[in-house]
Protein backbone atom coordinates (compact mmCIF):
# COMPACT_ATOMS: atom_id res chain seq x y z
CA UNK A 1 0.00 0.00 0.00
CA UNK A 2 1.29 3.44 -0.95
CA UNK A 3 2.32 5.66 1.97
CA UNK A 4 1.11 8.89 0.34
CA UNK A 5 -2.25 7.41 -0.59
CA UNK A 6 -2.75 6.04 2.93
CA UNK A 7 -2.10 9.47 4.43
CA UNK A 8 -4.53 11.13 2.03
CA UNK A 9 -7.13 8.57 3.10
CA UNK A 10 -6.56 9.38 6.78
CA UNK A 11 -6.86 13.11 6.06
CA UNK A 12 -10.15 12.53 4.26
CA UNK A 13 -11.52 10.28 7.01
CA UNK A 14 -10.47 12.73 9.72
CA UNK A 15 -13.03 15.17 8.39
CA UNK A 16 -15.78 12.56 8.53
CA UNK A 17 -15.32 10.96 11.95
CA UNK A 18 -13.81 11.74 15.35
CA UNK A 19 -12.61 8.16 15.86
CA UNK A 20 -8.88 7.55 15.75
CA UNK A 21 -7.93 5.47 12.71
CA UNK A 22 -4.77 3.73 11.56
CA UNK A 23 -3.83 2.07 8.28
CA UNK A 24 -1.31 -0.76 8.42
CA UNK A 25 0.52 -2.13 5.37
CA UNK A 26 1.08 -5.75 4.33
CA UNK A 27 4.20 -5.95 6.54
CA UNK A 28 2.37 -4.95 9.71
CA UNK A 29 3.80 -1.41 9.71
CA UNK A 30 1.57 1.54 10.59
CA UNK A 31 1.93 3.85 7.58
CA UNK A 32 -0.83 6.36 8.39
CA UNK A 33 -2.69 7.25 11.57
CA UNK A 34 -4.54 10.06 13.31
CA UNK A 35 -2.23 9.24 16.22
CA UNK A 36 1.08 10.32 14.68
CA UNK A 37 3.12 8.58 17.40
CA UNK A 38 1.94 5.23 16.02
CA UNK A 39 3.28 5.85 12.50
CA UNK A 40 6.20 3.58 11.72
CA UNK A 41 5.44 1.13 14.53
CA UNK A 42 4.96 -2.60 14.01
CA UNK A 43 1.38 -3.69 14.72
CA UNK A 44 1.21 -7.30 15.87
CA UNK A 45 -2.57 -7.66 15.63
CA UNK A 46 -2.67 -6.31 12.10
CA UNK A 47 0.20 -8.58 11.08
CA UNK A 48 -1.74 -11.53 12.49
CA UNK A 49 -4.69 -10.63 10.24
CA UNK A 50 -2.48 -10.24 7.16
CA UNK A 51 -0.67 -13.56 7.62
CA UNK A 52 -3.55 -15.55 9.09
CA UNK A 53 -7.01 -16.68 8.11
CA UNK A 54 -9.00 -14.13 10.13
CA UNK A 55 -10.26 -10.95 8.49
CA UNK A 56 -11.42 -9.23 11.68
CA UNK A 57 -9.98 -9.06 15.20
CA UNK A 58 -11.48 -7.11 18.08
CA UNK A 59 -9.28 -5.85 20.92
CA UNK A 60 -11.09 -5.14 24.16
CA UNK A 61 -8.17 -3.72 26.17
CA UNK A 62 -5.49 -1.27 25.08
CA UNK A 63 -1.82 -2.19 25.57
CA UNK A 64 0.23 1.06 25.68
CA UNK A 65 3.54 -0.81 25.61
CA UNK A 66 2.78 -2.57 22.31
CA UNK A 67 0.88 0.37 20.84
CA UNK A 68 -2.21 -1.76 20.25
CA UNK A 69 -5.37 0.17 21.00
CA UNK A 70 -8.80 -1.08 21.98
CA UNK A 71 -10.87 -1.28 18.82
CA UNK A 72 -11.68 -3.22 15.66
CA UNK A 73 -9.15 -4.28 13.02
CA UNK A 74 -10.24 -5.47 9.57
CA UNK A 75 -8.38 -6.71 6.51
CA UNK A 76 -8.35 -4.52 3.39
CA UNK A 77 -8.74 -6.42 0.13
CA UNK A 78 -7.77 -5.37 -3.39
CA UNK A 79 -8.39 -7.84 -6.24
CA UNK A 80 -9.28 -10.49 -3.62
CA UNK A 81 -5.84 -10.16 -1.96
CA UNK A 82 -5.12 -8.78 1.50
CA UNK A 83 -3.24 -5.53 1.02
CA UNK A 84 -3.37 -4.07 4.53
CA UNK A 85 -5.46 -3.50 7.64
CA UNK A 86 -7.74 -0.70 8.84
CA UNK A 87 -7.98 -0.14 12.57
CA UNK A 88 -10.63 2.01 14.27
CA UNK A 89 -10.05 2.65 17.98
CA UNK A 90 -12.78 2.53 20.59
CA UNK A 91 -15.24 0.18 22.22
CA UNK A 92 -15.58 -2.69 19.72
CA UNK A 93 -19.38 -2.75 20.07
CA UNK A 94 -19.51 0.96 19.17
CA UNK A 95 -17.01 1.02 16.30
CA UNK A 96 -17.73 -2.30 14.59
CA UNK A 97 -20.28 -0.89 12.13
CA UNK A 98 -18.29 2.23 11.26
CA UNK A 99 -15.15 0.11 10.76
CA UNK A 100 -17.05 -1.98 8.20
CA UNK A 101 -18.18 1.17 6.38
CA UNK A 102 -14.67 2.64 6.38
CA UNK A 103 -13.23 -0.68 5.21
CA UNK A 104 -15.59 -0.81 2.21
CA UNK A 105 -14.91 2.85 1.36
CA UNK A 106 -11.16 2.36 1.45
CA UNK A 107 -11.35 -0.78 -0.67
CA UNK A 108 -13.29 1.12 -3.33
CA UNK A 109 -10.67 3.89 -3.25
CA UNK A 110 -7.83 1.38 -3.46
CA UNK A 111 -9.46 -0.40 -6.39
CA UNK A 112 -9.89 2.92 -8.18
CA UNK A 113 -6.28 3.94 -7.52
CA UNK A 114 -5.11 0.58 -8.84
CA UNK A 115 -7.26 1.05 -11.95
CA UNK A 116 -5.77 4.51 -12.54
CA UNK A 117 -2.27 3.18 -12.00
CA UNK A 118 -2.76 0.31 -14.45
CA UNK A 119 -4.41 2.63 -16.96
CA UNK A 120 -1.50 5.08 -16.77
CA UNK A 121 1.10 2.38 -17.43
CA UNK A 122 0.23 2.34 -21.11
CA UNK A 123 1.50 5.92 -21.37
CA UNK A 124 5.08 7.16 -21.41
CA UNK A 125 6.42 9.01 -18.38
CA UNK A 126 5.95 12.31 -20.19
CA UNK A 127 2.36 11.40 -21.15
CA UNK A 128 1.54 10.34 -17.57
CA UNK A 129 2.76 13.69 -16.28
CA UNK A 130 0.63 15.61 -18.77
CA UNK A 131 -2.44 13.47 -18.08
CA UNK A 132 -2.03 14.20 -14.38
CA UNK A 133 -2.29 17.88 -15.27
CA UNK A 134 -5.32 17.29 -17.51
CA UNK A 135 -7.40 14.97 -15.37
CA UNK A 136 -6.20 14.68 -11.77
CA UNK A 137 -7.22 16.86 -8.84
CA UNK A 138 -5.58 14.92 -6.01
CA UNK A 139 -1.87 14.80 -6.86
CA UNK A 140 0.75 15.71 -4.28
CA UNK A 141 3.84 17.88 -4.72
CA UNK A 142 5.99 14.81 -4.16
CA UNK A 143 4.25 13.14 -7.14
CA UNK A 144 4.99 16.07 -9.41
CA UNK A 145 8.56 16.42 -8.17
CA UNK A 146 9.23 12.76 -8.93
CA UNK A 147 7.89 13.13 -12.45
CA UNK A 148 10.09 16.16 -13.08
CA UNK A 149 13.17 14.47 -11.65
CA UNK A 150 12.60 11.30 -13.67
CA UNK A 151 12.17 13.37 -16.85
CA UNK A 152 15.28 15.39 -15.98
CA UNK A 153 13.24 18.60 -16.08
CA UNK A 154 13.83 21.83 -14.17
CA UNK A 155 10.74 22.14 -11.98
CA UNK A 156 11.44 25.84 -11.25
CA UNK A 157 11.76 26.97 -14.88
CA UNK A 158 9.34 29.65 -16.06
CA UNK A 159 6.80 28.05 -18.38
CA UNK A 160 4.00 29.55 -20.43
CA UNK A 161 0.81 27.44 -20.70
CA UNK A 162 -0.61 27.34 -24.23
CA UNK A 163 -3.74 25.48 -25.34
CA UNK A 164 -3.97 24.98 -29.11
CA UNK A 165 -7.39 23.94 -30.43
CA UNK A 166 -7.23 22.67 -34.00
CA UNK A 167 -10.02 21.40 -36.28
CA UNK A 168 -7.94 18.54 -37.64
CA UNK A 169 -7.67 14.77 -37.56
CA UNK A 170 -5.66 12.85 -34.97
CA UNK A 171 -2.88 12.31 -37.50
CA UNK A 172 -2.76 16.04 -38.27
CA UNK A 173 -2.63 16.86 -34.55
CA UNK A 174 0.20 14.37 -34.08
CA UNK A 175 2.09 15.88 -37.03
CA UNK A 176 1.58 19.35 -35.56
CA UNK A 177 3.18 18.32 -32.27
CA UNK A 178 6.23 17.16 -34.21
CA UNK A 179 6.41 20.56 -35.91
CA UNK A 180 6.28 22.24 -32.47
CA UNK A 181 9.05 20.02 -31.12
CA UNK A 182 11.21 20.95 -34.12
CA UNK A 183 10.56 24.69 -33.79
CA UNK A 184 13.64 26.94 -33.79
CA UNK A 185 12.71 28.00 -30.26
CA UNK A 186 11.82 24.52 -28.99
CA UNK A 187 13.58 23.46 -25.78
CA UNK A 188 14.05 20.15 -24.02
CA UNK A 189 12.43 21.89 -21.05
CA UNK A 190 9.15 22.20 -22.99
CA UNK A 191 6.27 19.92 -22.03
CA UNK A 192 3.68 18.98 -24.67
CA UNK A 193 0.61 16.77 -24.39
CA UNK A 194 -2.58 15.98 -26.28
CA UNK A 195 -5.90 15.90 -24.43
CA UNK A 196 -8.73 13.43 -25.02
CA UNK A 197 -10.42 16.21 -27.05
CA UNK A 198 -7.38 16.35 -29.36
CA UNK A 199 -6.28 19.76 -28.10
CA UNK A 200 -2.55 20.36 -27.79
CA UNK A 201 -1.39 21.72 -24.44
CA UNK A 202 2.12 23.15 -24.15
CA UNK A 203 4.07 24.29 -21.12
CA UNK A 204 6.60 26.36 -23.07
CA UNK A 205 9.79 27.11 -21.17
CA UNK A 206 10.80 30.76 -21.33
CA UNK A 207 14.31 31.93 -20.57
CA UNK A 208 13.93 35.65 -19.88
CA UNK A 209 14.90 37.95 -17.08
CA UNK A 210 11.92 38.74 -14.88
CA UNK A 211 12.38 42.45 -15.73
CA UNK A 212 11.78 41.79 -19.44
CA UNK A 213 9.64 38.66 -19.52
CA UNK A 214 6.31 40.50 -19.67
CA UNK A 215 7.38 42.53 -22.70
CA UNK A 216 9.19 39.67 -24.46
CA UNK A 217 7.13 36.52 -23.94
CA UNK A 218 4.54 37.30 -26.64
CA UNK A 219 7.23 37.79 -29.27
CA UNK A 220 8.98 34.58 -28.20
CA UNK A 221 5.70 32.69 -28.37
CA UNK A 222 4.92 33.98 -31.87
CA UNK A 223 8.35 32.90 -33.09
CA UNK A 224 8.00 29.51 -31.41
CA UNK A 225 4.58 28.93 -33.03
CA UNK A 226 5.46 30.34 -36.46
CA UNK A 227 6.23 26.99 -38.13
CA UNK A 228 3.12 25.40 -36.58
CA UNK A 229 0.93 28.26 -37.78
CA UNK A 230 2.33 27.91 -41.29
CA UNK A 231 1.47 24.21 -41.12
CA UNK A 232 -2.08 25.05 -40.09
CA UNK A 233 -2.54 27.57 -42.91
CA UNK A 234 -1.05 25.19 -45.48
CA UNK A 235 -3.56 22.50 -44.46
CA UNK A 236 -6.44 25.02 -44.23
CA UNK A 237 -7.08 24.10 -40.59
CA UNK A 238 -9.05 26.34 -38.26
CA UNK A 239 -7.41 27.02 -34.91
CA UNK A 240 -7.69 28.92 -31.66
CA UNK A 241 -4.86 29.63 -29.24
CA UNK A 242 -5.33 30.28 -25.54
CA UNK A 243 -2.34 31.48 -23.51
CA UNK A 244 -2.46 31.23 -19.72
CA UNK A 245 -0.40 33.05 -17.04
CA UNK A 246 3.33 32.32 -16.71
CA UNK A 247 4.14 29.63 -14.11
CA UNK A 248 7.22 28.50 -12.20
CA UNK A 249 5.52 26.21 -9.68
CA UNK A 250 4.65 22.65 -10.72
CA UNK A 251 1.62 22.66 -8.40
CA UNK A 252 0.07 25.46 -10.49
CA UNK A 253 0.28 23.68 -13.85
CA UNK A 254 -3.17 22.11 -13.50
CA UNK A 255 -4.77 25.46 -12.63
CA UNK A 256 -2.96 27.10 -15.56
CA UNK A 257 -4.44 24.42 -17.83
CA UNK A 258 -7.90 25.15 -16.39
CA UNK A 259 -7.44 28.88 -17.09
CA UNK A 260 -6.84 27.98 -20.74
CA UNK A 261 -9.91 25.71 -20.72
CA UNK A 262 -11.96 28.56 -19.26
CA UNK A 263 -10.95 30.80 -22.15
CA UNK A 264 -11.72 28.03 -24.61
CA UNK A 265 -15.24 27.79 -23.18
CA UNK A 266 -15.90 31.53 -22.94
CA UNK A 267 -14.21 32.96 -26.06
CA UNK A 268 -16.01 31.61 -29.10
CA UNK A 269 -14.01 32.98 -32.02
CA UNK A 270 -10.85 32.37 -33.98
CA UNK A 271 -7.54 33.91 -32.95
CA UNK A 272 -5.08 34.05 -30.06
CA UNK A 273 -6.12 35.07 -26.56
CA UNK A 274 -4.10 35.86 -23.45
CA UNK A 275 -5.50 35.15 -19.99
CA UNK A 276 -3.88 38.32 -18.65
CA UNK A 277 -6.35 40.25 -20.83
CA UNK A 278 -9.32 38.42 -19.32
CA UNK A 279 -8.49 38.40 -15.60
CA UNK A 280 -11.39 40.68 -14.64
CA UNK A 281 -13.85 38.66 -16.72
CA UNK A 282 -12.55 35.45 -15.15
CA UNK A 283 -12.90 36.82 -11.62
CA UNK A 284 -16.38 38.05 -12.48
CA UNK A 285 -17.29 34.53 -13.57
CA UNK A 286 -16.18 33.19 -10.18
CA UNK A 287 -18.76 35.23 -8.26
CA UNK A 288 -21.90 33.32 -7.29
CA UNK A 289 -25.33 34.13 -8.65
CA UNK A 290 -26.45 35.20 -5.18
CA UNK A 291 -23.59 37.71 -4.98
CA UNK A 292 -24.51 39.19 -8.35
CA UNK A 293 -28.18 39.33 -7.42
CA UNK A 294 -27.39 41.19 -4.21
CA UNK A 295 -25.61 43.85 -6.29
CA UNK A 296 -27.62 44.13 -9.50
CA UNK A 297 -31.03 42.46 -9.16
CA UNK A 298 -32.86 45.70 -8.29
CA UNK A 299 -31.51 47.47 -11.39
CA UNK A 300 -32.29 44.50 -13.60
CA UNK A 301 -35.91 44.31 -12.41
CA UNK A 302 -36.64 48.05 -12.44
CA UNK A 303 -34.90 49.05 -15.67
CA UNK A 304 -36.99 46.61 -17.67
CA UNK A 305 -36.36 44.18 -20.54
CA UNK A 306 -36.10 46.84 -23.31
CA UNK A 307 -33.29 48.71 -21.53
CA UNK A 308 -31.58 45.44 -20.60
CA UNK A 309 -31.60 44.19 -24.18
CA UNK A 310 -30.15 47.45 -25.50
CA UNK A 311 -27.58 47.60 -22.70
CA UNK A 312 -26.35 44.06 -23.40
CA UNK A 313 -25.99 44.80 -27.12
CA UNK A 314 -24.24 48.16 -26.73
CA UNK A 315 -21.90 47.25 -23.88
CA UNK A 316 -21.09 43.90 -25.47
CA UNK A 317 -20.04 45.62 -28.69
CA UNK A 318 -17.97 48.24 -26.84
CA UNK A 319 -16.17 45.64 -24.75
CA UNK A 320 -15.55 43.42 -27.76
CA UNK A 321 -14.03 46.33 -29.72
CA UNK A 322 -11.99 48.05 -27.03
CA UNK A 323 -14.50 50.93 -26.69
CA UNK A 324 -13.82 52.07 -30.26
CA UNK A 325 -17.14 53.57 -31.35
CA UNK A 326 -16.54 53.10 -35.07
CA UNK A 327 -15.62 49.43 -34.72
CA UNK A 328 -18.46 48.81 -32.25
CA UNK A 329 -21.07 50.30 -34.61
CA UNK A 330 -19.73 48.16 -37.47
CA UNK A 331 -19.86 45.14 -35.17
CA UNK A 332 -23.56 45.85 -34.49
CA UNK A 333 -24.31 46.75 -38.15
CA UNK A 334 -25.70 50.14 -37.13
CA UNK A 335 -24.67 53.72 -37.84
CA UNK A 336 -22.18 55.25 -35.43
CA UNK A 337 -24.67 58.00 -34.53
CA UNK A 338 -27.23 55.35 -33.59
CA UNK A 339 -24.70 53.73 -31.31
CA UNK A 340 -23.88 57.08 -29.69
CA UNK A 341 -27.61 57.79 -29.21
CA UNK A 342 -28.16 54.50 -27.35
CA UNK A 343 -24.98 54.95 -25.33
CA UNK A 344 -26.05 58.44 -24.24
CA UNK A 345 -29.40 57.06 -23.07
CA UNK A 346 -27.57 54.44 -21.01
CA UNK A 347 -25.23 57.06 -19.57
CA UNK A 348 -28.15 59.29 -18.60
CA UNK A 349 -30.06 56.54 -16.80
CA UNK A 350 -27.07 55.09 -14.95
CA UNK A 351 -25.29 58.44 -14.53
CA UNK A 352 -22.08 56.72 -15.62
CA UNK A 353 -19.72 57.13 -18.55
CA UNK A 354 -17.58 54.11 -19.49
CA UNK A 355 -15.57 56.25 -21.91
CA UNK A 356 -14.40 58.72 -19.28
CA UNK A 357 -14.14 56.87 -15.95
CA UNK A 358 -12.34 53.58 -15.26
CA UNK A 359 -14.32 52.88 -12.08
CA UNK A 360 -17.63 53.52 -13.87
CA UNK A 361 -16.47 51.32 -16.76
CA UNK A 362 -15.72 48.50 -14.29
CA UNK A 363 -19.20 48.80 -12.79
CA UNK A 364 -20.85 48.79 -16.20
CA UNK A 365 -18.80 45.80 -17.35
CA UNK A 366 -19.75 43.83 -14.23
CA UNK A 367 -23.40 44.76 -14.79
CA UNK A 368 -23.06 43.67 -18.42
CA UNK A 369 -21.54 40.34 -17.43
CA UNK A 370 -24.35 39.72 -14.94
CA UNK A 371 -27.03 40.59 -17.50
CA UNK A 372 -25.36 38.69 -20.32
CA UNK A 373 -25.10 35.59 -18.15
CA UNK A 374 -28.82 35.82 -17.38
CA UNK A 375 -30.09 37.46 -20.57
CA UNK A 376 -33.31 35.81 -21.73
CA UNK A 377 -34.09 34.33 -18.31
CA UNK A 378 -37.08 35.46 -16.29
CA UNK A 379 -36.43 38.11 -13.68
CA UNK A 380 -36.04 36.62 -10.25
Amino acid sequence: MDYGLANRMIEMLSGLTNYNISIIDENGKVIASKITAHIGAFHETAFEIIKGDMDTITVNTSDPESGIEEGVYMALYVNKCKTGVIGVYGNPREVMSITSIIKMSLEVMLEFELYKSNNMRKYTLHERFMRTIFYSNDFERSDMEKYMKDMNMDEHAARLPVLLEVSGSSSQISELTKVLKNSSLASRQDLIGITNENDIFILKSIQCDVKTIMQDYKYLLVEYLSAALNNLRTNNLQYRIYIGPIQNDIMQYRQAFLYCKWMQKNINKQGSYYFYDYIVKYLESMASQNEYNSIFLYLKQELGPKFISTYVDIMGALIENGYNLTKASTFLHIHKNTLVYHLNKIREILSMNPLASNSEREFMECFYFYLNRNHGKNSE
